[in-house]
This record gives C-alpha cells, structure tokens and sequence, in this order.
C-alpha cells in the first residue's frame, strides 16, 4: 500500500511528501481496502502490521482499484531481454461508482476521469520464498525508454523506431479527438468480396473463373525430381569442452528426373565431374526447368501458348529425404550472380521450402 500512497501523492514543486506522511496515508488506504473495524492510528492498526505480510497483487489488484476508484498499471521487469513492460492493466468499473466526488481524479481526459498510477513490481527470494516488491513509478516514459500518449496513456511508442514520429503524430490526433478513449472501428471494403484464398491467390483459376473457363484449369503434369548422395567424412574436431564431431557429411553425387512432353528424361552428375558438379548440375536443372515451364503453360486450339491465360507457377521440384541433411550442403550454391533464393520456409537445419530464381531466364 506504500507504493499505492506513494503514486497517488507523488511529490511535485509546490508540495514534498515526507516518508512518515507517506507511511501515514498507506495506512489510512489499507483501512480503506481491507474494510478493518479499527482507525489507521488505533493500537489495533499497529498489532496487525507487526504480523502483516503485506497485500497478494494478483488476488488485490482490483479490489484495490475499486475501493480506492483508480486505475493501474503494472509493470515487470524482464530478466531475459534487460527492459521494463506493462505486464497488468486493472482498471475501475465506472459502473459500480456511485459517488463520482470519491474517485481520484486527474487532469487527463477530464474532471471526472479516473486517475491512473503506474506501479513496478520486482520479484526475489528470500529465505526460499518468492517476494514480491512495489514501487510507485515518477516517470515510465524514464523507465521504459517509451513515449505514451498523454491523452489515453495506454499506447506506447519507441522513439528509436524510423516511423516513431509519423506514427505518434498520427495516434495523438486521433486519441485527442476521441477524447482519450481507444475506438475500434471495422473498415469495410467499398465493395464487399467473398473470401476464397483459392481463388483470390491463383490468377490462373482467377481468370478462368471470371470467363466462365474454369472447366479448362487443370493441375500441374511435368515437374522434376532429385535425389543427393552423401559420403561421410572422418573429420575428428573438437567442438568446445564437451562437443566432440567424429564425421562430416560432403556431396559424392546428384541425379534428377524431369518429366516433360517429351517423356522421362535422367541427369547425372558426381565429382568425377569436378568439383563443381552441384553448380554443373543446377546449370543444367534450369535449362531442363525452361522446358518444364513451357510444357505446363495453356495452350490456344493452335498450340501455341495462350497468352491471355496468367500462369506464373514456380517449376516444382521434389527431393526425397533432404530436408534436414541434403539441403545444407547444397544452399549456399543457390546464391551467385545468376540466381538467387527469393523465399526460404522452415527452420535454420529443416528446409520445408525454397524458391530459387534465375535472373537471366526469368525462372523460378
């Protein structure tokens, strides 16, 4: 509660609280909260503290709110990334005031807005149990390194951001002319759309759809497909104080399948080749996927390819058994001056996803 009076009496140029006035007040608002038969000065207000642990934050929090008609905010201190959030926001239930002369007021937001006080709350041990300090906060802008808005003091902003200044600016003249309260609002497209991600995201299907061609869509036949053989090494490397790397994985040789008009087609390559057998190799693979490209493109009765027909389907590619030992040993080939990985989904050791993109050819 010291942190409570503290907060609601912070210490200003015209008026410094002592600490025994601060003691003083705390006392008169753990009455107050806890609703105890006794005065704050009485002998009884002093036996109870000698044995009172203090107030739990997450059980009181608001009925400390209600009781005393004040919002909070609670802040924590994040031990893993070294900074300061708001972890709690208790807010009074204006419904259940009756009296408005009792609610604490501030200058934000009006005469019968209700006050808000930020309090941080550090946690430690003692004696094997788990503490919880309170302290009332001067300045959470000084604390947190974040600019609020002084009109609904809720939305935080970093001043080191590039687009700080644009994005304050923009919230504050909102917020000022909704009167500090945040406003939800649903924006609706001019003219309402059916959600269909299956046919919004395929142009191919999009155009046959709004043609009344949807009869001509049809999935994708030629692709290609590639196998990588691996040899171990024996590497015997010490890896820190308790990491020991016994084997080393390198490329022995690659094989694909393409699968195109024309029929089955095999590519081989190893380092009988050289040593650039996997650069020999992704040469010819674009080479092969050009072909690819064209054979799945629609055609006009003629033959030829159909123009007016938006199709721009990445070449599939399908490895077996590659993810997680194939791939990196073979992405870092996948960026030179000719092509270049456009997209890359998964994690850093499992490849579910890659995009490559040659910039002569215009392939992907």
């Amino acid at each position: 509660m010291e942190a409570i009076a503290k907060a609601l009496r912070l210490d200003s140029k015209e008026k410094r609280y002592f600490p025994d006035e601060i003691i003083s007040i705390s006392k008169q608002l753990l009455v107050q909260v806890l609703e105890l038969p006794f005065d704050s000065k009485s002998r009884k207000m002093t036996d109870l503290l000698k044995v009172f642990d203090g107030l739990d934050i997450t059980k009181y929090a608001q009925i400390v709110s209600q009781k005393l008609k004040i919002n909070q905010d609670i802040y924590y201190y994040d031990n893993e990334h070294k900074n300061y959030y708001r972890g709690l926001q208790i807010m009074c239930q204006c419904d259940e005031i009756e009296d408005l002369s009792e609610v604490n007021t501030n200058s934000v937001g009006g005469i019968n807005a209700i006050k808000t006080i930020d309090i941080l709350v550090v946690e430690s041990k003692w004696e094997g149990n788990k503490i919880s300090h309170a302290f009332a906060i001067a300045n959470k802008q000084a604390l947190t390194g974040l600019q609020f808005c002084p009109h609904c003091n809720s939305k935080a902003f970093d001043p080191k951001d590039k687009n700080y200044s644009r994005d304050y600016e923009k919230h504050i003249i909102k917020c000022e002319n909704n009167g500090g309260k945040i406003i939800k609002k649903v924006k609706l497209d001019y003219i309402q759309k059916h959600y269909c991600p299956h046919i919004m995201h395929n142009k191919t299907y999009q155009y046959l759809l709004a043609n009344g061609r949807e009869n001509e869509y049809k999935p994708t036949q030629y692709f290609i497909t590639n196998d990588l053989e691996t040899v171990p090494k024996i590497v015997n490397k010490q890896n820190g104080k308790s990491s020991y790397q016994m084997y080393e994985l390198f490329p022995l040789s690659v094989a694909s399948t393409i699968r195109n008009k024309q029929g089955i087609k095999k590519i081989f390559f190893s380092q009988q080749d050289g040593n650039d057998f996997i650069v020999q190799w992704l040469n010819q693979l674009f080479k092969e996927a050009e072909q690819v490209n064209a054979d799945n493109q629609y055609l006009t009765a003629a033959g030829i390819k159909d123009v007016k027909i938006p199709y721009s389907v990445e070449v599939p590619i399908v490895r077996f058994n590659s993810s997680r030992f194939d791939i990196p040993l073979i992405i870092s080939y996948m960026q030179c001056k000719d092509w270049t990985i456009t997209n890359y989904t998964g994690s850093p050791s499992t490849a579910k996803l890659i995009i490559v993109h040659h910039k002569k050819l215009n392939l992907k």
